[in-house]
């Protein structure tokens, strides 16, 4: 069943009006944005990459929308750019939808990729462009879900401890962790307080521009690990502010057959209901609040943890191809075979939503 269909009349009505009016677009639409003197601000994301299914992005996008765009429209301070990694072969109508978004706001950009390992060298390439074209010593990345959502004064935070660092005369690369946040089910409207010393939503990393490799250049659970006895600085982002909300849905491909991460969030012992009020601290506005609790999330066919790994198989063989069309200079059987892989990898990821 369509996921439209699923939805009451009346909230059709409603989620087409916010489709070509998306909540704060007006107030927030603005010219040349501020400059910081030191450094370029990239928080990355990856949207739908390998994903070709209409709806999947329906409801992923609904995410995106009043979650995670909704936050960062919402940010106190405007010095940064949001790249949005996508598929190059997008399905059409999220590409339009997501091409409106931005043309709307001069701070996103979009980014094709062909595969999802080429996300971070083209992330660094572009990041490291950028900075020299701006003229900035120092790149700032920072990770963010595209159905997860950040404090209002969040990049605000960032910038002033990256500007504190720096004025003690850091040369070193720094990882800056917000450690408070918030594990939450939106279809739920309920979760709870939560730490991590190196979250997946917030943690950045500042590194010189020419030398940036970006903070998805490790798994963000280890990442302080492996960069610390390098001589990279850590700088724990405390207080009581929760800095980020991990959204928890049936289509994150974390949510593994018998994980239950949703109900275990939901029913935490210490769960509170997280009203409209609660959630201004984010950017997500009662309406938002509203759709994302009365739209019944997609029933996938099987687990997309088990096909994620199943369609990294397929792009580790592309990749292996591509390699070896670099080494003999371009053959043609090769190139057949990389177009029949393309091929297998988007029937695999065409029908997920029964």
């Amino acid at each position: 069943m369509r996921l439209t269909r699923l939805l009451p009349a009346r909230l059709r009505r409603r989620l087409r009006t916010l489709r070509t009016a998306v909540p704060g677009s007006a107030e927030r639409t603005r010219g040349p944005l501020p400059d910081s003197p030191a450094l370029l601000h990239v928080i990355a994301t990856r949207h739908g990459i390998g994903v070709f299914d209409e709806q999947w992005f329906a409801y992923r996008q609904l995410l995106l929308e009043h979650l995670t765009l909704a936050s960062l429209d919402a940010q106190t301070h405007r010095d940064f750019v949001w790249y949005i990694a996508i598929d190059r072969e997008m399905p059409p109508a999220a590409r339009r939808r997501l091409t409106a978004l931005a043309a709307e706001r001069p701070w996103i950009h979009l980014a094709e990729t062909e595969l999802k390992r080429d996300f971070v060298p083209d992330l660094v390439a572009w990041a490291r462009e950028e900075a020299r074209a701006r003229g900035k010593g120092w790149v700032l990345t920072t990770r963010l879900d595209d159905d997860d959502a950040v404090n209002r004064d969040l990049v605000g935070r960032l910038h002033e401890s990256a500007a504190e660092y720096l004025a003690e005369g850091g040369a070193a690369p720094a990882i800056l962790s917000p450690t408070l946040g918030c594990n939450w089910v939106p279809s739920e409207a309920a979760g709870h307080r939560t730490y991590h010393h190196s979250p997946s939503i917030g943690l950045s990393l500042l590194e010189p521009a020419s030398r940036a490799l970006s903070v998805y250049r490790r798994n963000h659970s280890t990442l302080a690990q492996k960069l610390v006895p390098g001589g990279v600085s850590v700088r724990h982002i405390d207080g009581e502010t929760m800095w980020w909300l991990y959204a928890h849905t049936g289509l994150s491909d974390q949510q593994r057959e018998g994980s239950e991460r949703m109900s275990k969030v939901a029913d935490h012992p210490n769960a509170v209901a997280l009203d409209a009020a609660a959630l201004a601290q984010f950017g997500i506005t009662a309406e938002g609040l509203r759709l994302l609790r009365r739209t019944p999330e997609p029933e996938p066919h099987e687990t997309l943890h088990l096909l994620n790994r199943r369609g990294l198989d397929v792009e580790q063989e592309i990749h292996d191809l591509r390699e070896a069309m670099t080494r003999t200079g371009g053959d043609e059987a090769l190139q057949a075979k990389i177009a029949r892989l393309h091929a297998e990898r988007r029937r695999m990821h065409e029908k997920l939503i029964r």
